[in-house]
């Protein structure tokens, strides 16, 4: 049975991708190793929120808050890395306002599971 889907196996894409922006880099693009490490550094946080919406069902969404804050910070970084001028404020005042704007998400789309038949019916 063939599957043609990208869903399985997340860190191997992640790596494919890293490692193919690594080649780049080093034949074609002028960019610093620091910046490469950044660029793989975002992808493996975008990864990381996408097994998080795709494994909510399991947790009821609470992994999705962290690896959010996980992307943001990481991409933060890189635009720091290209060139991206902010100080430690704005930084701030952006992780703070992606903090309580994906607990609001979290919190509204989170439901506890029901019970069981067997603890309903005592």
């Amino acid at each position: 049975m063939q599957n043609n889907e990208l869903t399985g196996e997340p860190a191997i894409w992640a790596s494919l991708l890293g490692s193919g922006v690594q080649l780049l880099a080093a034949f074609f693009l002028p960019i610093s190793d620091a910046q490469v490490a950044l660029i793989n550094a975002a992808i493996l946080a975008a990864a990381g929120v996408y097994v998080a919406f795709r494994t909510k069902a399991i947790d009821n969404g609470g992994s999705i808050k962290s690896a959010l804050l996980g992307f943001t910070q990481s991409a933060i970084s890189l635009g720091l890395a290209f060139g991206w001028h902010a100080s430690n404020a704005q930084t701030a005042s952006i992780m703070t306002f992606v903090g309580l704007a994906v607990a609001a998400f979290v919190r509204q789309t989170s439901m506890v599971k029901p019970a069981g038949l067997s603890a309903v019916r005592r």
